[in-house]
C-alpha cells in the first residue's frame, strides 16, 4: 500500500505512523531460542501478518537463519511469501477450502485432518507433503483420537501424498503438570506410534509453541517431538517473564500533528470522558483504534514523547489519539511519539500495555493495521 501511494504521489509522501522492526533483535531472539532448545528445530510462525510485524519483512530477515520451515495459517499468507520469492519451505496450518486446491501444484506443505482435504490434495497437489493434525485434547482443529486408526487406514489409499509430519497443540503451553497436558502428551505418543506402525516415516513431530519452548518442561516434550512452532517469543514477548534475553522486535511511532492549550474544565474526546483539572497542553496524534491503538487504552494508556511518559486522555477515536503533553518541555509539531515501546520495561511496551487493559499481547500485535502503518526494517 505504501509503495502504491508513493508511486502515485512521489517521494514527497511521508507516512506519519510507522512500525520499526529491528532485524538485529529478531535474529537475536531466533538464535537464543535455538540455543535454549538444542534438541529442537525452531519453526517461525508468520501467521496473522507475522503477529503484526509484517509477514514478508519478517520472512526475509529470518531466511538467513535457515529455519526448517515457516508456519502460516492460510493459503493467502503462503501466496504472499511465494510472491516475495521466499525460498524456505512453508507449512499451511489452517483450513483450506478444497476448491482452492484444485489448481496447478503449489510448493506448500499442508496440515490435514479430514478425507476431503486428502482427496483433493492427492488429485491436484501430487507429491506434496502433509502433516497430520491430531486433536490430542484441546478440541480445536484436528482428527479426534478415536477416529485416527480409520483415518490412517484410508491414508494408505492416497498414493500421491507424502506424509512427513505429525502435529498437535498444547492447551497449557507453560506446564505439562496439568492433567490435560499429560493426556495430550500421551495421545501424541499414541498417534506417532499408530502412524509409524502403519509404515509412515515422520520427519517432523511438533506440538509445542512459545510457552512450551520457554518452560522448564520442554525437556520432556522434546523426547516426543523434534520441532517447535514459535511465534510470540520470536518477536520478543516472553509469556513466562523469565527470559530477559528476549527483546521486543517492534516499536510503533506516530507524530504530533497539533498542539492545543486547554483550560480547567475543558473536555476531551467523544463523550467528554476526560475533564481538564488545570490548564494544560494536549497533543493530537493521527493514529487510533483503526490503526491498532486499542480503544481500551483510553484514559489508561501512556505514550512516550522526548523520553517522557504522556498519558492518553479522552476516548481514542478511529484515527485520532489525544495525549497530555504536560510532562514535555517545549513539545513541537511533528515530534515523534512512541505509541508502543520496544523497551520491555516501559509502561507502553506491548506486554505492559496489554496488562493495563487486561488483554493478551497477541491482541495488540495482531490488531496493528496492515494498511495504515508503514513497516520499516532497521
Amino acid at each position: 500500500m505504501i509503495k502504491f501511494i508513493r508511486k502515485i504521489l512521489g517521494k514527497e509522501y511521508i507516512p506519519l505512523n510507522k512500525i520499526l522492526i529491528s532485524q538485529k533483535r529478531l535474529v537475536g531472539n531466533y538464535q537464543y531460542l535455538k540455543k535454549l532448545q538444542k534438541n529442537l528445530k525452531i519453526a517461525p510462525v508468520l501467521k496473522s501478518n507475522a503477529y503484526g510485524h509484517g509477514i514478508v519483512q519478517t520472512a526475509k530477515i529470518l531466511e538467513s537463519q535457515k529455519p526448517p520451515m515457516f508456519c502460516v495459517d492460510s493459503l493467502y499468507e503462503a501466496y504472499l511469501l511465494l510472491k516475495a520469492r521466499v525460498k524456505t519451505p512453508i507449512l499451511i496450518m489452517g483450513y483450506i477450502h478444497p476448491i482452492s486446491l484444485k489448481v496447478k501444484k503449489l510448493p506448500f506443505a499442508y496440515a490435514v485432518f479430514d478425507h476431503e482435504q486428502l482427496e483433493v490434495i492427492n488429485k491436484y497437489q501430487k507429491g506434496c507433503q502433509v502433516h497430520i493434525k491430531v486433536d490430542t485434547g484441546m478440541h480445536r482443529l484436528g482428527i479426534m483420537m478415536q477416529d485416527l486408526p480409520e483415518f490412517i487406514e484410508k491414508l494408505r489409499d492416497y498414493k500421491n501424498i507424502k506424509v512427513t509430519g505429525l502435529m498437535s497443540h498444547l492447551a497449557y503451553q507453560e506446564s505439562i503438570k496439568e492433567e490435560l497436558s499429560k493426556k495430550q502428551l500421551i495421545n501424541f505418543q499414541k498417534a506417532r506410534t499408530f502412524l509409524r506402525e502403519a509404515g509412515f516415516e515422520l520427519k517432523w513431530l511438533h506440538l509445542a509453541a512459545s510457552g512450551g519452548v520457554l518452560s522448564k518442561d520442554m525437556a520432556k516434550i522434546s523426547k516426543i517431538s523434534n520441532m517447535a512452532r514459535v511465534g510470540l517469543a520470536l518477536y520478543g514477548i516472553d509469556p513466562t517473564g523469565k527470559h530477559p534475553k528476549l527483546n521486543p522486535v517492534l516499536k510503533v511511532t506516530s507524530k504530533i500533528i497539533q498542539i492545543k492549550k486547554l483550560k480547567k474544565g475543558d473536555k476531551v474526546g467523544y463523550s467528554g470522558t476526560f475533564v481538564c483539572d488545570r490548564e494544560m497542553s494536549i497533543g493530537i496524534l493521527p493514529i487510533g483504534y483503526n490503526d491498532g491503538v486499542d480503544r481500551n487504552l483510553s484514559n489508561k494508556g501512556v505514550v512516550i514523547v522526548a523520553d517522557k511518559p504522556c498519558p492518553i486522555i479522552g476516548n481514542i477515536s478511529m484515527n485520532i489519539t489525544t495525549i497530555d503533553l504536560s510532562p514535555v518541555i517545549n513539545p513541537k509539531m511533528g515530534q515523534e511519539v512512541i505509541i508502543f515501546s520496544d523497551n520491555a520495561a516501559h509502561s507502553n511496551s506491548i506486554t505492559n500495555a496489554s496488562q493495563t487493559i487486561e488483554r493478551i499481547p497477541y491482541e495488540l500485535l495482531t490488531h496493528l493495521s496492515e494498511i495504515s502503518l508503514k513497516r520499516e526494517v532497521i
